[in-house]
Protein backbone atom coordinates (compact mmCIF):
# COMPACT_ATOMS: atom_id res chain seq x y z
CA UNK A 1 0.00 0.00 0.00
CA UNK A 2 1.30 3.50 -1.14
CA UNK A 3 2.03 6.41 0.91
CA UNK A 4 -0.98 8.04 -0.74
CA UNK A 5 -3.39 5.11 -0.20
CA UNK A 6 -2.27 5.46 3.57
CA UNK A 7 -3.33 9.38 4.20
CA UNK A 8 -6.91 8.52 2.01
CA UNK A 9 -7.53 5.49 4.06
CA UNK A 10 -6.53 7.55 7.64
CA UNK A 11 -8.72 10.57 6.31
CA UNK A 12 -12.02 8.24 5.92
CA UNK A 13 -11.25 6.42 8.84
CA UNK A 14 -11.00 10.09 10.47
CA UNK A 15 -14.24 11.12 8.84
CA UNK A 16 -16.15 7.62 10.23
CA UNK A 17 -15.24 8.44 13.91
CA UNK A 18 -16.32 11.81 13.62
CA UNK A 19 -19.29 11.22 11.95
CA UNK A 20 -20.95 8.28 14.08
CA UNK A 21 -19.61 10.03 17.61
CA UNK A 22 -22.17 11.77 19.91
CA UNK A 23 -19.17 13.94 21.52
CA UNK A 24 -16.58 15.26 20.80
CA UNK A 25 -13.63 13.56 19.97
CA UNK A 26 -9.91 14.03 21.26
CA UNK A 27 -6.66 13.93 19.31
CA UNK A 28 -5.28 11.28 21.57
CA UNK A 29 -8.04 9.35 20.86
CA UNK A 30 -7.77 9.63 16.80
CA UNK A 31 -3.68 9.28 17.02
CA UNK A 32 -4.78 5.39 18.76
CA UNK A 33 -7.58 4.63 16.57
CA UNK A 34 -5.51 6.06 13.10
CA UNK A 35 -2.39 4.69 14.94
CA UNK A 36 -0.73 7.68 14.03
CA UNK A 37 2.11 8.65 16.42
CA UNK A 38 2.25 12.77 14.93
CA UNK A 39 0.83 15.37 15.84
CA UNK A 40 1.38 17.52 13.05
CA UNK A 41 0.34 14.63 10.68
CA UNK A 42 -3.45 13.73 12.08
CA UNK A 43 -3.84 17.19 12.33
CA UNK A 44 -3.24 17.53 8.51
CA UNK A 45 -5.29 14.88 7.75
CA UNK A 46 -8.23 16.49 9.51
CA UNK A 47 -7.68 19.71 8.25
CA UNK A 48 -7.94 18.18 5.38
CA UNK A 49 -10.95 17.22 5.99
CA UNK A 50 -12.77 20.58 7.18
CA UNK A 51 -11.73 22.03 3.99
CA UNK A 52 -13.74 19.38 2.16
CA UNK A 53 -16.65 20.02 4.18
CA UNK A 54 -15.97 23.42 4.25
CA UNK A 55 -19.80 25.56 2.75
CA UNK A 56 -21.44 22.20 3.22
CA UNK A 57 -24.53 21.48 5.56
CA UNK A 58 -22.30 20.11 8.04
CA UNK A 59 -19.14 20.95 9.16
CA UNK A 60 -16.15 20.01 11.45
CA UNK A 61 -15.02 22.40 14.34
CA UNK A 62 -12.48 22.28 17.17
CA UNK A 63 -13.31 23.08 20.97
CA UNK A 64 -10.71 24.88 22.98
CA UNK A 65 -9.47 21.64 23.99
CA UNK A 66 -8.47 20.14 21.33
CA UNK A 67 -11.12 17.91 20.85
CA UNK A 68 -13.16 17.70 17.47
CA UNK A 69 -16.52 17.68 16.67
CA UNK A 70 -18.85 16.80 13.03
CA UNK A 71 -21.90 18.75 13.47
CA UNK A 72 -25.12 20.43 11.30
CA UNK A 73 -23.91 24.21 10.73
CA UNK A 74 -26.03 26.19 13.48
CA UNK A 75 -27.60 28.19 10.83
CA UNK A 76 -28.95 25.60 9.24
CA UNK A 77 -30.26 23.50 12.82
CA UNK A 78 -33.76 25.25 12.83
CA UNK A 79 -34.47 23.75 9.17
CA UNK A 80 -33.59 20.11 10.23
CA UNK A 81 -34.24 19.61 14.15
CA UNK A 82 -37.31 18.20 13.64
CA UNK A 83 -36.09 15.49 11.35
CA UNK A 84 -33.32 14.36 13.44
CA UNK A 85 -32.79 11.04 14.75
CA UNK A 86 -30.07 11.79 17.45
CA UNK A 87 -31.05 10.41 20.94
CA UNK A 88 -31.52 13.61 23.69
CA UNK A 89 -29.97 13.43 26.74
CA UNK A 90 -32.14 12.05 29.18
CA UNK A 91 -34.45 14.48 30.92
CA UNK A 92 -32.18 14.64 34.31
CA UNK A 93 -28.97 15.32 32.58
CA UNK A 94 -31.05 18.51 30.55
CA UNK A 95 -32.37 19.83 33.67
CA UNK A 96 -28.46 19.77 35.09
CA UNK A 97 -27.27 21.58 31.96
CA UNK A 98 -30.08 24.42 32.09
CA UNK A 99 -29.38 24.54 35.70
CA UNK A 100 -25.61 25.08 34.73
CA UNK A 101 -26.71 27.48 32.01
CA UNK A 102 -28.88 29.84 33.84
CA UNK A 103 -26.70 30.24 37.18
CA UNK A 104 -23.08 30.11 35.44
CA UNK A 105 -20.52 30.32 36.46
CA UNK A 106 -21.66 27.91 38.85
CA UNK A 107 -19.42 26.13 41.74
CA UNK A 108 -19.44 22.71 41.59
CA UNK A 109 -20.51 22.44 45.12
CA UNK A 110 -23.68 24.34 44.14
CA UNK A 111 -24.89 22.25 41.27
CA UNK A 112 -24.55 19.63 43.89
CA UNK A 113 -26.73 21.51 46.78
CA UNK A 114 -29.16 22.07 43.89
CA UNK A 115 -29.64 18.59 41.65
CA UNK A 116 -28.58 16.16 44.09
CA UNK A 117 -26.02 13.55 44.58
CA UNK A 118 -26.88 12.49 40.62
CA UNK A 119 -25.36 15.61 39.67
CA UNK A 120 -21.55 14.82 39.30
CA UNK A 121 -23.16 11.63 37.15
CA UNK A 122 -25.07 14.42 34.51
CA UNK A 123 -21.92 16.44 34.50
CA UNK A 124 -19.65 14.11 33.08
CA UNK A 125 -21.94 12.98 30.48
CA UNK A 126 -22.62 17.09 29.85
CA UNK A 127 -18.21 17.50 29.44
CA UNK A 128 -18.14 14.28 27.32
CA UNK A 129 -20.57 15.89 25.04
CA UNK A 130 -18.52 18.98 24.98
CA UNK A 131 -21.68 20.97 26.51
CA UNK A 132 -19.84 22.04 29.96
CA UNK A 133 -17.02 23.16 30.80
CA UNK A 134 -15.00 22.92 34.01
CA UNK A 135 -12.24 25.11 35.46
CA UNK A 136 -10.43 24.75 39.05
CA UNK A 137 -11.08 27.26 41.54
CA UNK A 138 -9.94 26.94 44.86
CA UNK A 139 -11.23 24.04 46.31
CA UNK A 140 -13.86 23.54 44.08
CA UNK A 141 -14.81 24.27 40.22
CA UNK A 142 -16.51 26.10 38.24
CA UNK A 143 -18.90 25.30 35.09
CA UNK A 144 -19.66 26.88 32.59
CA UNK A 145 -21.33 26.14 29.06
CA UNK A 146 -18.82 26.18 26.21
CA UNK A 147 -18.68 27.71 22.69
CA UNK A 148 -20.45 24.50 21.71
CA UNK A 149 -23.55 24.93 23.47
CA UNK A 150 -24.03 28.47 22.45
CA UNK A 151 -23.37 27.10 18.67
CA UNK A 152 -25.94 24.56 18.75
CA UNK A 153 -28.67 26.82 20.46
CA UNK A 154 -27.65 29.37 17.85
CA UNK A 155 -26.67 32.18 20.41
CA UNK A 156 -23.70 34.07 21.63
CA UNK A 157 -21.22 32.54 24.17
CA UNK A 158 -21.85 34.97 27.07
CA UNK A 159 -23.64 34.11 30.93
CA UNK A 160 -26.33 37.09 29.96
CA UNK A 161 -27.39 35.82 26.43
CA UNK A 162 -27.21 32.20 27.80
CA UNK A 163 -29.22 33.04 30.77
CA UNK A 164 -32.17 35.00 28.55
CA UNK A 165 -32.52 31.50 26.25
CA UNK A 166 -33.36 29.25 29.61
CA UNK A 167 -35.84 31.75 30.69
CA UNK A 168 -37.37 32.02 26.99
CA UNK A 169 -37.28 28.36 26.65
CA UNK A 170 -38.83 27.90 30.48
CA UNK A 171 -41.80 30.33 29.59
CA UNK A 172 -42.30 28.30 26.59
CA UNK A 173 -42.56 24.85 28.09
CA UNK A 174 -44.94 26.83 30.59
CA UNK A 175 -47.15 28.04 28.28
CA UNK A 176 -47.16 24.49 26.27
CA UNK A 177 -47.85 22.90 29.63
CA UNK A 178 -50.61 25.56 30.21
CA UNK A 179 -52.18 24.94 26.38
CA UNK A 180 -52.22 21.17 26.94
CA UNK A 181 -54.11 21.36 30.28
CA UNK A 182 -56.91 24.07 28.99
CA UNK A 183 -57.25 21.31 26.02
CA UNK A 184 -57.22 18.39 28.31
CA UNK A 185 -60.19 20.24 30.72
CA UNK A 186 -62.05 21.18 27.40
CA UNK A 187 -62.08 18.04 25.85
CA UNK A 188 -63.03 16.74 29.13
CA UNK A 189 -65.83 19.41 29.92
CA UNK A 190 -67.01 18.63 26.03
CA UNK A 191 -67.42 14.71 26.82
CA UNK A 192 -68.50 14.85 30.04
CA UNK A 193 -70.43 18.72 31.04
CA UNK A 194 -68.58 21.90 32.88
CA UNK A 195 -66.52 20.18 35.48
CA UNK A 196 -68.08 22.62 37.75
CA UNK A 197 -71.54 20.98 37.72
CA UNK A 198 -70.17 17.33 37.63
CA UNK A 199 -71.52 15.35 40.84
CA UNK A 200 -68.96 13.57 42.64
Amino acid sequence: MSCLDQAVDSKTLAEAILFSSDKPVGLKTLQRALRIRSEPKLRSIIESLRQEYSGRAVEIVELEDGRFFMRLRPDLAQYAKRFTRRKALPHGVLKTLATIAYYQPLPMSSLAAIRGKDAYRQLRILVERGLVETEKSGRTSVLRTTQLFADLFGVENNPQTVRSLISKMIAQTQKQGIETSLKHASKNNTKNGPVAHRHP
